[in-house]
């Protein structure tokens, strides 16, 4: 990409191979920085992999239209995602390729749009929003791309426009993730700040340089790479209160699956597990049809609670499961 810009399907797939690679070289680091929900310490293989299966699919789709190319590629994010913070991620792609149907080649107002879809695809997946992690960071950069666009005197389809506000967008996300710090109580006092954050924003910032026809330096090298220095497993601040449920079992498990349900016992089925686990994610992969197929995340006490759940109501497929005992993981 380095030397030319482009705004349309092309850079997309550039996008997404870009981040993929950035994810991938700062992998350690970033599971090192994993704290919350769980000190599991995956959140940077998590990342990496699902984004690495939206590279892989865009790829193999040859459409010029940026949503229906999204689109695709988010599928493929969220059949394949891994984790809470993948989970999330591709949600937000998700969102973001909804605007983005019959274009061609992004400018500011259309990506200010596709980041109030992501807003609203991972507010609506969650069960309990919680403040100083990647929810934060696509609230704040979806808030701040509208109110720049409302205040630009660029042309709205000016390509300057678009890197002006991708720009920007880096800069209000980099203080998100510094704010994790202090929001995050697990974090608080310990100078580090949310792993699923940072390593969202890092995607993010590899859209700003594709789009402004910039190689990627590497996450290291970023005013962000700061946070990603840290040698050991990152410790919870002592003072936090323990949380409760699940995540304080030794024996608990992340289990993730998809299911065709209808939206009524799509609710039913998150309130359900809502009963008995916490970090609920739920997400519709195909939102069309009576019923649709479901991606499904929680963290229980055993995989048996979950699938008492959801046989209840379905035929749960590609289950996966692993424990959220960081040393414990294959």
């Amino acid at each position: 990409m380095a030397g030319r810009t482009a705004t349309g399907a092309e850079a997309l797939r550039d996008w997404l191979s870009t981040a993929a690679a950035a994810l991938e070289e700062v992998r350690e680091p970033l599971d090192a920085l994993n704290v919350f929900p769980v000190a599991d310490a995956d959140t940077g293989g998590n990342l990496a992999a699902t984004v690495r299966a939206g590279a892989d699919a865009a790829r193999l789709v040859g459409t010029s239209l940026l949503g229906e190319l999204l689109g695709i590629c988010a599928q493929h994010c969220l059949e394949e995602a891994r984790g809470n913070s993948g989970t999330l991620l591709a949600v937000m792609l998700a969102g973001m390729a909804e605007p983005l149907t019959d274009t061609k080649r992004l400018s500011a107002p259309e990506l200010a749009a596709a980041l109030d879809h992501a807003r609203v695809r991972v507010t609506s997946a969650l069960n309990d929003p919680v403040e100083g992690t990647i929810w934060t960071l696509v609230r704040t950069v979806a808030e701040a791309s509208e109110e720049w666009v409302a205040r630009s005197t660029e042309e709205p389809d000016s390509h300057r426009g678009l890197v002006a506000l991708l720009e920007h967008l880096v800069e209000e996300g980099c203080r998100a993730v510094a704010a994790s710090g202090e929001q995050l109580e697990v974090l608080r006092g310990t100078g580090r700040v949310d792993a699923g954050a940072l390593g969202v924003l890092i995607v993010l910032d590899c859209l700003s340089h594709t789009v402004a026809g910039k190689a990627y330096p590497g996450a290291p090298e970023r005013p962000y790479g700061r946070w990603l220095t840290t040698p050991e497993p990152a410790d919870r601040n002592p003072s936090a209160h323990p949380s409760r449920g699940p995540a304080t079992d030794p024996d608990a498990v992340e289990f993730m699956c998809t299911i065709a349900l209808d939206p009524l016992a799509a609710a039913t089925v998150r309130h359900e597990l809502t009963g008995i686990g916490d970090s609920v994610i739920m997400t519709a992969i195909d939102p069309t049809g009576p019923r649709m197929r479901w991606k499904v995340h929680v963290h229980v006490g055993t995989a048996a609670e979950a699938m008492a759940v959801l046989t209840r109501h379905g035929r749960p497929t590609g289950i996966t499961t692993e424990t959220l005992a960081p040393g414990e993981r294959s």
